[in-house]
C-alpha cells in the first residue's frame, strides 16, 4: 500500500515537473516570438519610413525648379485629390499618401500640412464674403452663387493661361514704379491691390471698392474667363488685406514669389486664391 502511494507521489512530482518544464519552454518560445515580431515590425517601420523619405525627396528633386508651388500642391490635395490637375506637379502630389505629402512639406520647412478639410472651398468663400461684407456693408457682391466664378477658374479653365489684361487697364499700371517683379501679371493685379489695400486701411464704412473695381475692369461685359480671373483676384487680395496685421510666426510659403516659379494658368490662380484665404482667414482662427 505504501509502495503504491509512494509511486503515485513520484508520478505526480514527475508530472508536475514536466508540466513546469513545458510551461517554461512555451514561455521562452513566446518571448522569442514576441522579440522576433518586434524586430520584424521595427524593420518594416524603418523600411516604410525610408521608402516615404525616398519618395518625398524624389518629388522635391523632380520639381525643384517649381518648389515654391508645393504649398499649392497641398491645397490641391485638400480641395479635391481626385481632380486631374493640368500641372503635372499637382496631380503627382495628389497621388502620394498623406504621410509622404506632409513629409514633403516638412522637408520644405513649411508649417502647412495636408489634412481632411470638409468643404474647404465653401468655407473659404464664406470667409471672404464675411470679410468684405463686414468691412464694406454698402458694397455690392462679386462672389456670386457661392463663388461660382472662382470655382470655374479650375473646373472650366484649369489649363488655360491667364487672360491678357484689357488694353484700357495697362497704361496706369505699367507706368507705376510700385510694381514688384512677381509673376501674377502686375499690369492686371496692380489696381486691385491698390484699391483694396487703401479701402481696408480706411475707416470709412461707406467705401465701395468692389463696385469701383467692377466698373474699372468692365466686369459686366467681360468674357467668362475674364470674370473668373477678376473674381479670383478680388478674393485673393481681399483675404490678403482683410486678414488684419496680427503677428503670425507660421511659414506657409509664398507661391509665385519664392524663387522664380510662375502663376501662369487659371488653375494656378485658383489654388493660389484658396491658399491665401485658407492661410489668412481660416487657419489663424483655429487657435
Amino acid at each position: 500500500m505504501e509502495r503504491n502511494t509512494l509511486a503515485e507521489l513520484i508520478c505526480s512530482v514527475i508530472s508536475l515537473a514536466l508540466a513546469f518544464a513545458v510551461a517554461v519552454v512555451q514561455y521562452c518560445q513566446s518571448k522569442r516570438m514576441e522579440e522576433f515580431e518586434r524586430r520584424q515590425d521595427e524593420r518594416d517601420e524603418r523600411r516604410h519610413a525610408e521608402g516615404n523619405k525616398a519618395r518625398a525627396i524624389e518629388f522635391i528633386s523632380k520639381h525643384y525648379a517649381d518648389r515654391g508651388l508645393i504649398p499649392l500642391c497641398a491645397v490641391a490635395a485638400m480641395h479635391n485629390d481626385l481632380f486631374h490637375y493640368s500641372r503635372k506637379m499637382y496631380w503627382e502630389f495628389c497621388c502620394l499618401v498623406p504621410e509622404v505629402q506632409n513629409l514633403i512639406l516638412k522637408y520644405c520647412n513649411l508649417d502647412l500640412r495636408v489634412r481632411g478639410e470638409d468643404d474647404l472651398f465653401v468655407r473659404c468663400i464664406a470667409a471672404v464674403e464675411a470679410a468684405l461684407r463686414d468691412r464694406f456693408p454698402e458694397d455690392e457682391p462679386v462672389l456670386y452663387d457661392d463663388g461660382k466664378y472662382v470655382l470655374r477658374s479650375l473646373e472650366r479653365y484649369a489649363g488655360e493661361r491667364l487672360p491678357a489684361p484689357r488694353v484700357g487697364l495697362l497704361p496706369e499700371c505699367l507706368d507705376s514704379s510700385f510694381l514688384p517683379p512677381d509673376s501674377c501679371t502686375p499690369g492686371y493685379d496692380y489696381l486691385i491691390r491698390k484699391v483694396l489695400s487703401e479701402a481696408f486701411e480706411s475707416r470709412d464704412a461707406s467705401f465701395a471698392p468692389i463696385s469701383y473695381l467692377k466698373n474699372e475692369y468692365q466686369f459686366e461685359s467681360s468674357s467668362e474667363i475674364e470674370a473668373c480671373r477678376f473674381a479670383s483676384t478680388i478674393a485673393l487680395y481681399a483675404a490678403t488685406y482683410g486678414s488684419g496685421d496680427e503677428a503670425n510666426d507660421k511659414d506657409y510659403g509664398c507661391p509665385g514669389g519664392f524663387d522664380g516659379e510662375r502663376i501662369e494658368t487659371m488653375e494656378d490662380l485658383f489654388l493660389l486664391t484658396v491658399f491665401q484665404i485658407y492661410t489668412k482667414l481660416l487657419l489663424p482662427n483655429e487657435g
